[in-house]
This record gives C-alpha cells, sequence and structure tokens, in this order.
C-alpha cells in the first residue's frame, strides 16, 4: 500500500540488546484514529495525538466524509534521533515510513521539528495519512499524480492556537527537485505509470504542483472530480485530461507558472467537528522492552540478532508468549529475506525452480510458534502464525485433506475469539479456503470484513476483488483494484489483479492462479510491494 517516506526519527533504545535494562519506560495515547506511544513528554504526546485527530477531522469537514465505525486504528511510535531509525532500517539515507501490512498499519514519526528536507514530523504523518484517508474513503480510480499530490497537498495544513486552520502552504520540501526537474512533462505525468514503468523526473513535485494549482482554482477542485469520473468510466487518461482541462502543452506551461510564482494560500477560521478523547497509560518496563524489541523486528536490520535477543527475553519468563510470537515472526521474515536473495541470485536462470517456503527459518518458526502457544493457547499472534504455517504446507502439497484444511483453519478462528476485530485472523481464514479451493459459506462475509476494517491494506482489497470475481462481480473486483493499479509505487499488484479477474470471467474459474503469490502478501512474488517505501 501507499507509504512514502519523510523525516523521522528513532530513538538509540532500539539497538539496545534486551539483557540490558531499558531506560525509556513507553507512554501510550489512545485516540478514536490512532495509538501513538512515545518515550517522550506526555504533554508533548497529547498535543501530538490532538494534531492528528484535528487533521482527521479537518478532511472529513472539507470532503464531507462522515466517519464510520469499525476501522483499525494506526498505530505510531514517536522516537527521538534521526540516527536511530536509519539504524533501525539498515540505511542512512532513510528517514522513517508509514506501512499497511497485512498484520496491521504502522507509522514511524519523530517529535519536534524539521530540518532534513524542511519536513517535521507532523507534516510527514500528515502526509502519510491523507493516503490512508484517500484508501479508506473514496473508491475512484483516482491516477498517480493525485494520490501523491493530494497527499503532498494535505502534508502542508497547519493549525493555530485560535482555532483557524491553513491549508495550500508551499512543499518546501519540493522545492529543490522542481528546480533541478524544471520541465512538467504533462503528458507523461497525467499518465504514469505507463507500461513501461518509466521513472519522471520531478514526479512527486510536479504532482503537487499541480494539485495545489487545481484545488486552489476559483472551482477549488471541480475538474480535479469532472477527470476522475471520465477516468471511471474507462476512459484513457489523456483524452479524458484533454476533454476536462482543454489544451495540454497550455495547461503545462500554466502549471509551470504556477509553481515558479508567489504560492498563495488560504487561511480558515471556520469550525469543524473533531475527536479531542485521548486516554493516556504508561507501559511498565518488560512492556517497553517488548515494544522496542517489536519495532526492531519491524525494522528487519539484523534481524538474526533481534530474533536472538527476542529469544533471550523470552527465556527470562516476563511476556515469554509475546516474545515467542515475535520471534515467529522474526523467523518467517528471515525465511523471506532467504528466498528474495535466493530469486535474485538466480533470476537468469531459466533452469532453477522458485524456491518455496519450508526452510530452517520456516521450522523454527513454528517451534517459536508452538512455545508461544504453550504458555498462552489463545495467543493472537501465535495462532495466526501457526495457522500460515499450517495452510502454506498443506497448499504447496495441493492437499484435498479436509480434516487438515480444517485444523489449520482453526488457528484463525482462534485468534478471531481472542480479538473478534482482527482483520489479519479475518483475511487468512478467508484465503485458506480459495486456497484449498473450496467455497467456504463465512469466506465472503470474512473477506468483506477484513476489507472493511482496514480498506488501505493491498492484500485485503485484492482478496475481496477476487471473492467479488467468484461470485461473479467481475467489474465489481476491478472496480476496487484501479486505484492499486495507478499505484505510483507499485502498479504491478493491482493490474495482476486485475489480468487475474479478467482470465477468471473467460474461463469461469472460481479461484484466481494464486501460485506466484507470497503467503505474507497478496502480491506477486517478484514486486516488492510488500516492502515499505523508504526515501
Amino acid at each position: 500500500m501507499l507509504r512514502i517516506l519523510a523525516a523521522l526519527t528513532a530513538c538509540l533504545a532500539l539497538l539496545a540488546s534486551p539483557a540490558q535494562a531499558a531506560d525509556d519506560i513507553w507512554k501510550r495515547a489512545d485516540t478514536q484514529h490512532f495509538t501513538i506511544y512515545s518515550a517522550g513528554d506526555e504533554d508533548e504526546l497529547t498535543d501530538f495525538a490532538n494534531d492528528l485527530e484535528r487533521f482527521d477531522g479537518l478532511l472529513r469537514f472539507w470532503y464531507d466524509k462522515p466517519d464510520r465505525p469499525g476501522k483499525d486504528p494506526i498505530t505510531i511510535y514517536l522516537l527521538d534521533g534521526k540516527r536511530g531509525v536509519q539504524k533501525l532500517v539498515g540505511s542512512r539515507y532513510v528517514a522513517g515510513y508509514y506501512s499497511s501490512e497485512i498484520e496491521g498499519t504502522y507509522a514511524i514519526a519523530h517529535r519536534g521539528g524539521g530540518g532534513w528536507r524542511s519536513l517535521t514530523g507532523q507534516r510527514v504523518l500528515f502526509h502519510e495519512y491523507a493516503h490512508h484517508f484517500m484508501f479508506n474513503e473514496f473508491a475512484v480510480p483516482a491516477p498517480a499524480w493525485l494520490i501523491e499530490g493530494f497527499a503532498e497537498f494535505l502534508a502542508t495544513v497547519e493549525f493555530g492556537e485560535d482555532g483557524s486552520w491553513t491549508y495550500g502552504k508551499p512543499a518546501t520540501h519540493r522545492g529543490a527537485e522542481l528546480s533541478y526537474y524544471d520541465d512538467a512533462q504533462i503528458e507523461r505525468l497525467l499518465s504514469w505509470p505507463d507500461e513501461e514503468g518509466r521513472v519522471i523526473a520531478g514526479f512527486y513535485g510536479w504532482s503537487w504542483g499541480l494539485t495545489h494549482m487545481l484545488y486552489t482554482a476559483p472551482d477549488r477542485g471541480a475538474r480535479i472530480s469532472a477527470y476522475i469520473d471520465r477516468l471511471a468510466t474507462g476512459e484513457k487518461p489523456l483524452p479524458a485530461a484533454r476533454t476536462v482541462f482543454g489544451d495540454l502543452r497550455q495547461l503545462e506551461r500554466q502549471l509551470e507558472r504556477h509553481v515558479r510564482g508567489d504560492i498563495e494560500y488560504g487561511v480558515s477560521a471556520e469550525p469543524f467537528s473533531w475527536s479531542q478523547d485521548v486516554s493516556l497509560s504508561t507501559l511498565s518496563l518488560a512492556e517497553s522492552r517488548m515494544l522496542e524489541l517489536r519495532l526492531r523486528r519491524l525494522g528487519r536490520n539484523k534481524l538474526e540478532d533481534t530474533r536472538d535477543d527476542l529469544a533471550a527475553f523470552a527465556r527470562e519468563g516476563t511476556l515469554s508468549a509475546d516474545a515467542y510470537a515475535e520471534m515467529a515472526m522474526a523467523e518467517l521474515g528471515l525465511e523471506q529475506i532467504g528466498r528474495a536473495e535466493y530469486k535474485e541470485e538466480h533470476k537468469d536462470d531459466d533452469a532453477v525452480e522458485d524456491k518455496e517456503m519450508g526452510g530452517p527459518y520456516f521450522v523454527a518458526a513454528e517451534a517459536a510458534a508452538d512455545r508461544a502457544l504453550a504458555v498462552d493457547p489463545g495467543h493472537l499472534r501465535a495462532n495466526i502464525v501457526k495457522g500460515r504455517i499450517l495452510s502454506h504446507r498443506l497448499y504447496e502439497d495441493e492437499s484435498t485433506d479436509s480434516e487438515a484444511w480444517a485444523h489449520a483453519r482453526r488457528h484463525f478462528q482462534i485468534a478471531n475469539r481472542t480479538d473478534p476485530t482482527n482483520a489479519e485472523a479475518l483475511y487468512r481464514f478467508a484465503l485458506s479456503y480459495a486456497r484449498e479451493g473450496r467455497e467456504g459459506s463465512m469466506m465472503h462475509d470474512a473477506y468483506l470484513a477484513a476489507f472493511n476494517r482496514a480498506p488501505q491494506t493491498t492484500a485485503f482489497r485484492i482478496g475481496l476483488a477476487y471473492d467479488l470475481a467468484r461470485l461473479g462481480r467481475y467489474d465489481d473486483g476491478i472496480a476496487l483494484l484501479q486505484m492499486l493499479a495507478n499505484d505510483p509505487h507499485f502498479p504491478k499488484p493491482g493490474r495482476r489483479a486485475i489480468e487475474r479477474i479478467e482470465a477468471m470471467r473467460e474461463s469461469g474459474a472460481k479461484f484466481p492462479d494464486l501460485s506466484d503469490i507470497d503467503d505474507d502478501d497478496e502480491a506477486d512474488d517478484d514486486d516488492d510491494s510488500g516492502a515499505d517505501d523508504k526515501d
């Protein structure tokens, strides 16, 4: 899903061994739409939580989108220093990220002001939440330039202490990009990503510029809506653009003048409603250490060291079920890294078959999950991991043993009883029927429930689209995928899914060919859509 990076940071305690005492005690803030962890000041945490909820309220007010209950909150980790996040992910070029993974949507952010590319932690999260909001609230085939331009335009929103709000300020972090790549290339911008996947120089800057120009025009974005309506009917991007925007060379000249001129922005004091309830709690020392280990596992840098530290922490007997479950996830991560390295090494060798999951890390993951379940038979994460492993083996063996499939599926049902709102358990329960090649009575309901809780997650969207096709609703499934197919980062999963649905329509098959689907994401194995975008 959409996960552009920006200036974020992490604390050095993330990389401390759990054998050492953690210095930081983390605090947690729960709001209507967010769960935020921070080792900083409580007042600062409360202010940050309020600003995020205020931003959500502004977007709902501006785009007339009422709040809908039953959505998974975004988990946000507020950290301290730029060097920490770079060590967390193993790259000095990464400052942080947002990720809408199957196991949950989260973001890494920093407390404090800007610095790197003039981006504050708040501006970064506003950008990412704008992506999140679009995928949750708009069922439209948004083009790539609007997906990014929408997020860049809204990222510069600011709130005044007097209740006013400012919108449309220039994206100063894109200034150097626009100066260096001074040709808007309007036709390529409007039609990207193209079939060849060619890169457009200055894509983010010009996407912001076009969106800003259209949203601050007297019609306040009416031409954007008209353009989207044409795309929704199946019209191609350039013919639709010529009908709505007129001469494209003239539009290009207008856009270039716009970004080089004085950028006008708006200030309003018009009131709007937003959730002001913030509940604060403090984690114990053990919970703080567990949180830091989980962050290291999510960062995936030096994952074997993290796995070993999780094992050591589990042996201490404190939160051991959680630690063993995280250890199982780390082992699965190592398995996937190994597969990716194998595929890269043999990418030009047609005689070498794809390496399947099932190596030593896979076996170790099951052992760790079993140890977690021995401590807590109802553990949510451990049951999901165990069910994944059992169902994957059955799928690879092309098993028709209904009792074995039911046994594997039972772990997802236990996870669902532990937390009926968990979207991953619902999704994997439904997916197990598709992999078995059988139509389950609760299959569609589970797919739909998972999607409704987290529409931003690629796997849930594709899974539901395939199931709509199973039910003969091919066009509805394809419509659900159009925004994915236009994703400026990873268009391939959406496009391949549309191809599979068209193949299902032609053949009458109930299920798509899932042989090239990664166990961890409903995306092509040769596409890195399961990874976070890092900048």
